[in-house]
């Protein structure tokens, strides 16, 4: 998500800058990250759930890779045709890794709930993978919302409904993708990393192009992502586990 801040928020802290910027607002946006690991909690009853199964060097392979693919693309234009923000790489590259070990601590413990709970909840009840995915993410987006509307609702309706259709679109995507590597890997560690990859690449390059217009680029590039998984990685309607 694009990083936008309001007076009384601020999008781009981390769990490390609470105590030199504390506000009732603010923490109550970094405590609200935990609702999905609390709801995981309160009703942990799925049986058969495999959560921290080994994953194997081809997964591990694949679902780093993922970030990178889907942000070459909107590097390479940023590159091209956006300005340099003036910082030194030292200090881009502190923030980025503060960024990471924050996110994982944070909004990777979403997983919990979306892929500890909801993607096997769902899993027992749609016809495929496809149905499973497209409404778990749009749960997931939804959760998202009232962050949404904070940042955009002063801009308008011109604003804030494309806002939010382009985000459920986009959490829809990265919701196949994170579903099928957890389907193959079986592991909530693996996927947190994931998640906090993909926050942290968007973050990295807003840190060093603040006025590029191509973050939608990763949008369009995870639905290229979900196509390919489609069609090359499914069989039966359903992620091949194995080779």
């Amino acid at each position: 998500m694009e990083q936008i801040d309001r007076p009384f928020l601020r999008t781009d802290m981390t769990i490390f800058h609470l105590a030199g910027n504390f506000s009732i607002v603010q923490l109550l946006f970094a405590l609200g990250v935990f609702g999905p690991l609390l709801g995981f909690l309160a009703v942990r009853t799925r049986e058969g759930v495999i959560l921290f199964r080994r994953p194997g060097r081809a997964d591990i392979r694949f679902a780093l890779s993922i970030p990178i693919v889907i942000a070459i693309p909107m590097f390479v234009l940023s590159i091209l045709l956006s300005s340099l923000a003036d910082a030194t790489w030292q200090a881009v590259a502190l923030s980025v890794i503060g960024y990471f070990i924050s996110n994982v601590l944070t909004s990777g413990t979403e997983e919990f709930g979306w892929r500890g709970y909801l993607y096997p909840y769902l899993k027992t009840r749609e016809q495929d993978f496809w149905h499973a995915a497209w409404k778990g993410g749009f749960i997931w987006a939804l959760w998202h919302y009232p962050l949404l509307f904070i940042l955009y609702v002063d801009a308008g309706l011109a604003v804030l409904v494309p806002s939010l259709i382009g985000f459920t679109a986009s959490i829809v995507a990265m919701n196949y993708i994170t579903n099928f590597i957890f389907e193959r890997s079986g592991s909530i560690l693996l996927v947190m990393v994931l998640h906090a990859l993909n926050n942290t690449v968007s973050f990295t390059l807003i840190s060093l192009y603040p006025e590029t217009p191509f973050t939608i680029v990763s949008s369009l590039m995870a639905w290229a992502v979900v196509g390919y998984l489609e069609k090359t990685w499914t069989t039966g309607g359903w992620p091949r586990t194995s080779e």
